[in-house]
């Protein structure tokens, strides 16, 4: 098995999640679960953990959820409520003193966990009752060392200052939203990869669908600031869109060059299955499988179908090892579990017909 990021997961205080434990995790992870027990969130959690408490990361996850509202992109005292929706209960800031904190990293490593919490700074001015109104800010550490702290009216600021602390470096992260990605995400992550060896695993995973394909490229156009997909196909003389080829096709190929541009890092994908018919999950996770261990990957993705689960667990287990690994999320009164499901366990699932989503 390749060097793991995270062999296992410890989330506290995040979201959803009071107190998450997965003892173990593997260079494949496929996340499933009914609505609302915290799947999302996981990926959320992976992504600010990868990213260092990246402000932009966060502005964007909050954004994502509408939980920023009508101040998203203003920088203003009013913006800090937002942050509550990152802590477990969600109500943060309600008067001095109260303190939050959230906890991501491995299962009882402290040297490599990223800590979050709230703090206060001193008495801003006085109120009409003489108590004072206090300032709330923002503190991070990685392991036992701070590396962010400052006044939280100004954490979303584009020149939000991480002195006198220092930076700490992250781990490479690419994720792929249940959407799809944006246009100039698709560019970007093509120029790192093209006319090199990724760039033919991206042809490789379109082969899954449309074994006609011989090149893509992304091209230009007139009145569009972003390039788009393009594709040579064997019967057709001149190059086509890749929407026209369908939705399957453009998801096939955000996953696949996502995870080539993933490589020593993380790759998250939320609701893998969307837009793809059932007889390509196994082809598609065989293609996974192989990448991930060749470049280092480790993936998390998340999805609600049974096929998809199929195909995960006849890959895992063509590739005759325990690279897999099946997480299922379970809310039990107010908490929430993991279930896991290794590679025998899920062959025995999946033979039977067991419900594991």
């Amino acid at each position: 098995m390749s060097n793991l990021i995270l062999d296992s997961l410890e989330i506290e205080g995040f979201r959803a999640f009071e107190h998450l434990t997965i003892e173990r995790l593997g260079q494949v992870n496929l996340i499933v679960g009914k609505n609302n027990v915290g799947k999302s969130c996981l990926l959320e959690a992976l992504q600010i953990y990868a990213h260092r408490g990246s402000p932009e990361i966060i502005q964007n996850i909050l954004a994502s959820r509408d939980e920023l509202g009508e101040m998203y992109g203003q920088i203003t005292e009013m913006s800090i409520p937002a942050v509550k929706y990152l802590f477990h209960g969600r109500e943060i800031f309600v008067r001095y003193p109260n303190v939050d904190t959230f906890k991501i990293g491995p299962v009882g490593d402290t040297d490599l966990r990223l800590v979050v919490n709230t703090q206060w700074n001193g008495r801003k001015n006085e109120d009409i009752e003489g108590m004072g109104v206090y300032s709330p800010g923002i503190n991070m550490l990685f392991g036992k060392e701070p590396f962010l702290s400052g006044p939280l009216s100004e954490f979303f600021a584009p020149l939000f200052r991480y002195s006198p602390l220092r930076r700490v470096e992250g781990t490479a992260c690419t994720f792929v939203p249940a959407n799809s990605l944006d246009e100039n995400t698709l560019t970007e992550l093509w120029d790192n990869v093209a006319l090199k060896p990724g760039e033919e695993d991206v042809l490789r995973g379109m082969h899954i669908i449309a074994p006609e394909v011989e090149r893509i490229n992304l091209i230009g156009q007139e009145r569009r600031s972003a390039r788009i997909p393009l594709v040579k196909m064997r019967s057709v003389p001149e190059p086509i869109p890749l929407r026209s080829l369908g939705e399957g096709m453009t998801r096939l190929f955000g996953i696949v060059l996502a995870l080539v541009n993933a490589q020593d890092g993380l790759l998250l994908v939320d609701e893998v299955d969307s837009g793809l018919h059932y007889t390509v999950h196994p082809a598609l996770w065989r293609l996974v499988f192989k990448i991930a261990a060749r470049l280092n990957v480790q993936v998390f993705a998340t999805t609600h179908s049974w096929d998809c689960v199929k195909g995960f667990q006849q890959a895992a287990q063509e590739g005759g090892n325990e690279e897999g690994m099946l997480v299922r999320l379970e809310r039990r009164q107010e908490h929430i579990v993991p279930i896991l499901f290794d590679t025998s366990r899920l062959s025995i699932a999946t033979r039977q017909e067991l419900e594991v989503r």
